[in-house]
């Protein structure tokens, strides 16, 4: 389906079943650590999926592809999300994009069976805050500056059921604080992937996929390396990428 683009904006090649996707040079555009939270997300068609903070809604249509699970992008930046409805529509999936703030969607309240949420990486006061973002969503996508990681995991409870997943990421430095902040919401951590840059690297991230109700019982799984000790993508990355 032939959309408009707007200036400053591209389309680029998902790489997977024909998706595109619409980005602004000038905004933030998603990186690795989305594509690798998408292919981390279990689901199934039967499955309504909410996307929290769906930015351009990488995420949202990666794991709509993946899976045919029943998508819904929720994301608080008006610019972000006609940006994802473009793209929706031009990959005609079945997905809705909803602008709105994940800590006050009452309307949603436990509809989902699972969410997935690539949260922004640093404390408020943490380095400098990124000049990209809409008016006053001003560096939203990097910094804390919106939601903590306690109202990161609140909202995530309350709008996925009893029982429901939560599949996230986070950077090592703050995983304490994400489990912390997860537990207090009764979502129990039950599987969890290190990801390193290279084989000579100690892990950067961590993958993370939470239970609602649960009971404690965690299970790590091997360490995804992105890239080989050349700098190529290891074979795993690139089954991820789908190339």
């Amino acid at each position: 389906m032939s959309v408009e683009i707007k200036p400053g904006e591209r389309i680029d090649d998902l790489q997977y079943k024909g998706l595109m996707i619409i980005q602004n040079d000038s905004g933030f555009r998603f990186g690795t650590d989305s594509v690798l939270l998408a292919g981390f997300v279990n689901a199934s068609p039967r499955d309504k999926v909410i996307d929290m903070g769906s930015g351009t809604g990488v995420i949202a249509i990666l794991v709509q592809g993946r899976t045919g699970a029943k998508l819904t992008a929720l994301e608080i930046q008006g610019v972000q999300c006609d940006m994802a409805r473009r793209s929706v529509a031009m990959n005609e999936q079945p997905i809705e994009v909803i602008e709105g703030d994940m800590r006050h969607a009452e309307g949603l309240r436990e509809s989902f069976d699972a969410a997935v949420c690539n949260p922004p990486y640093y404390p408020a006061s943490g380095g400098r805050v990124s000049k990209k973002g809409e008016g006053e969503f001003e560096g939203v996508a990097t910094h804390d500056l919106f939601c903590t990681l306690d109202e990161l995991a609140k909202a995530a409870s309350r709008l996925i059921r009893f029982g429901g997943k939560f599949f996230l990421c986070c950077p090592v430095e703050r995983l304490s604080e994400m489990i912390v902040a997860l537990t207090a919401e009764k979502l129990e951590p039950k599987r969890m992937r290190l990801v390193a840059s290279r084989p000579d690297k100690a892990p950067y991230l961590a993958l993370i996929e939470a239970k609602k109700g649960a009971a404690p019982g965690l299970i790590m799984e091997k360490q995804l390396t992105v890239c080989d000790e050349s700098g190529n993508y290891t074979e795993e990355t690139r089954r991820i990428y789908h190339r």
